[in-house]
């Protein structure tokens, strides 16, 4: 797999958290989302795989929206803040158990099953 589809497979596998991190701090609309991720990670989402994740998060109670004229603005809610946490403390355990399995193990002694 090449590094770029790996890349923006990471991103998707990961994007409820990529998105209440990128509203953690400020309100955004979903454009700016959007245009948040590609800028960041070279990741262009489409709307129809913005928004319903949008609304999923909504719906579980972890986002808030507002309406600010014709646009529709996103802020993370505190049930969504308590979650982000818990899910952060959760990667940062695994990615660390994940390195240390990584670096015990030697190319030349994996074996293919």
């Amino acid at each position: 797999m090449s590094q770029p589809r790996t890349k923006s497979k990471f991103v998707r596998s990961f994007l409820d958290v990529f998105i209440m991190a990128a509203v953690n701090g400020s309100a955004m609309y979903g454009y700016e989302i959007m245009a948040l991720i590609h800028r960041e990670f070279g990741v262009l989402l489409s709307p129809g795989t913005l928004y319903p994740l949008l609304h999923s998060l909504e719906n579980k109670g972890l986002m808030i929206s507002n309406t600010d004229g014709s646009k529709i603005v996103y802020h993370i809610s505190l049930k969504g803040k308590e979650k982000y946490q818990e899910t952060i403390l959760a990667l940062n355990f695994i990615f660390e158990k994940l390195s240390i399995f990584i670096r015990n193990r030697k190319e030349d002694t994996l074996q293919i099953v």
